[in-house]
């Protein structure tokens, strides 16, 4: 679907503190609604996003990543929360009794959604965001911080690729991990996750003694890359921070927000239109600046 390269980008190339102070507010708006409609309105908007920024193919397999988290958090709230009506289905088994109640999957969606969005807006920060934008922005406050903070954010990327790496490199030794029957295989993963471990481990030694012996954190930090703030940056911080004033202005009128797993009777709940336009707004925001740019440009 991006038919640019992704460093040409009016988002990539926005200045690291203004995509710092958007990402932090998208991460705050992900957790502050959880009305079934709003968060469908999120998840399809970071959706379409993530497939422009991060491409289909990329997209996708996050996508299946975390339906797996999502049916676990539905089958969960599904099982622990069985006394709110209406119910869609009993069974009765001996001394057990299972009843799928309808507040409880709606709720359990909710959860499984707004937990999906997170995971999505996480994937889009670490391919804006790199890392010597994160140093850059938190470098001020703390060197350590700083790449406390890169290490983190980065951390999930580098084990899947290092994991990938590792099953490429065992092959050759006729160690393959999709063979075998169900024992095999496990042993084969856990001895790979073993050394993946170990490896890792002793990468986190090295680079700490090595950043120790270079003095990190004992002065002022240096950049090879200098950023300034252009008339766009201001242009853009001001409307994705005045959206996001409104959508708490909005939260705190408790709109598309309810306390408890029995008011969960209904998909759409009266004054959800206010959030689910604002909130879609603000996360195409991004895709909608890159519009206006592309067209002042051209």
């Amino acid at each position: 679907m991006r038919q640019i390269p992704i460093k040409m980008t009016f988002f990539f190339q926005l200045h690291p503190i203004i995509a710092t102070i958007f990402f932090g507010e998208l991460i705050v708006l992900t957790m502050l609604f959880n009305h079934v409609a709003v968060a469908l309105t999120g998840i399809v908007s970071l959706m379409i996003i993530n497939v422009f920024y991060l491409g289909r193919h990329a997209a996708w397999q996050q996508l299946k990543f975390n339906g797996v988290l999502f049916f676990m958090i539905v089958f969960f709230n599904v099982l622990l929360n069985q006394k709110f009506s209406p119910f869609l289905w009993k069974v009765s088994t001996g001394f057990f009794t299972f009843k799928l109640s309808y507040p409880a999957l709606l709720y359990g969606i909710t959860m499984g959604i707004m937990l999906t969005e997170m995971l999505m807006t996480f994937a889009l920060l670490n391919t804006i965001l790199t890392a010597n934008k994160l140093i850059y922005v938190f470098a001020p406050i703390t060197p350590k911080l700083a790449l406390l903070v890169t290490i983190s954010f980065n951390l999930v990327r580098d084990l899947i690729k290092r994991f990938g790496q590792l099953l490429l490199l065992q092959k050759t030794r006729n160690l393959d991990t999709t063979t075998g029957s169900l024992p095999t295989r496990l042993k084969k993963i856990l001895s790979l996750f073993q050394i993946l471990l170990e490896d890792s481990l002793s990468s986190a030694m090295e680079t700490a003694n090595l950043m120790d012996a270079r003095g990190f954190g004992a002065a002022k930090r240096t950049h090879y890359r200098s950023y300034r703030f252009n008339p766009t940056d201001w242009f853009f911080l001001m409307v994705t921070t005045a959206a996001f004033a409104l959508l708490l202005f909005v939260r705190i009128n408790a709109m598309g927000w309810t306390n408890s797993v029995a008011d969960f009777n209904t998909i759409l709940f009266t004054g959800d239109l206010y959030p689910m336009v604002l909130l879609g707004s603000f996360t195409l925001m991004p895709l909608i600046a890159e519009g206006v740019y592309h067209l002042w440009t051209n």
